[in-house]
């Protein structure tokens, strides 16, 4: 009998004792290192999906493309869309009859000197407190029978938003019009860190004017249009000359248009 062998028959005297004092089967005693093993196929398997689904979901996109990517391990959802520019005015309201966009048209009255930049049009995509979002996730985690990660390109018909940059020299307005979805419960909108809101009426209807913030357009007008499920901002950039007189005009111009 040689070293190897004596040390086999001795590894096994072993376990074997070690399994009678315990209570536990020698074959299992014997397979339990092994289950460390069987973990790391299951971690690749994962790290695998999330691979594939990224592909998907990072691809070079065309104008128009729109992509959804579910995330099993925290039950979310992520969009990933390209939007579609026209440099001329005409193009730009050809878009909108085109994809069903929201019907933003250049404002009766702009500051002295803005002329009209591009216009943008952009594919659907929900707050992640809409029903819409919430169907979407039962959807797809459904498509996705069991794995954490799936994405997929989405086919549209209707766009989620119509936007218009107006310049003048290095200034930009940026005027947008964005559907919004009934939510499955009511949130109150709150100032980010260094964000101020102040309330204010446009014929009427309630505003919030918020400066202060770090977003490239940092001072913004927003108001909603409930009857038609429309949410409406005027921004500028921090240093924009443009006072919220000057926003106001412009909104007030829209609602009576």
């Amino acid at each position: 009998m040689n070293l190897t062998t004596k040390t086999m028959i001795a590894t096994a005297s072993i376990l074997l004792a070690l399994s009678s004092a315990s209570g536990i089967p020698a074959e299992a005693a014997a397979a339990k290192p092994q289950s460390k093993t069987k973990a790391t196929p299951g971690k690749n398997n994962l790290e695998l999906q999330k691979k594939e689904a990224m592909a998907i979901h990072s691809s070079p996109k065309n104008p128009g493309d729109l992509t959804v990517m579910y995330d099993g391990t925290d039950n979310t959802l992520s969009y990933n869309f390209l939007s579609i520019n026209s440099a001329k005015y005409e193009d730009y309201l050809n878009l909108l009859s085109d994809h069903k966009a929201p019907e933003l048209k250049q404002p009766a009255w702009l500051p002295e000197g803005y002329v009209f930049q591009s216009g943008e049009i952009s594919p659907p995509y929900f707050h992640f407190l809409s029903q819409a979002y919430q169907d979407m996730l039962e959807k797809l985690k459904t498509e996705a029978k069991g794995k954490k990660y799936v994405a997929k390109k989405l086919n549209w018909s209707e766009a989620g938003e119509a936007a218009i940059v107006f310049a003048q020299e290095k200034d930009i307005i940026r005027i947008s019009a964005k559907r919004v979805q009934p939510l499955i419960t009511e949130i109150t909108r709150v100032p980010g860190k260094g964000e101020k809101f102040e309330k204010l009426s446009l014929d009427g209807i309630q505003a919030i004017f918020s400066t202060g913030s770090n977003a490239v357009y940092s001072t913004k007008l927003t108001w909603e249009d409930t009857e038609n499920q429309l949410e409406y901002e005027i921004a500028t950039y921090r240093k924009s000359p443009l006072t919220k007189e000057d926003l106001v005009a412009i909104a007030e111009s829209i609602l009576q248009e």
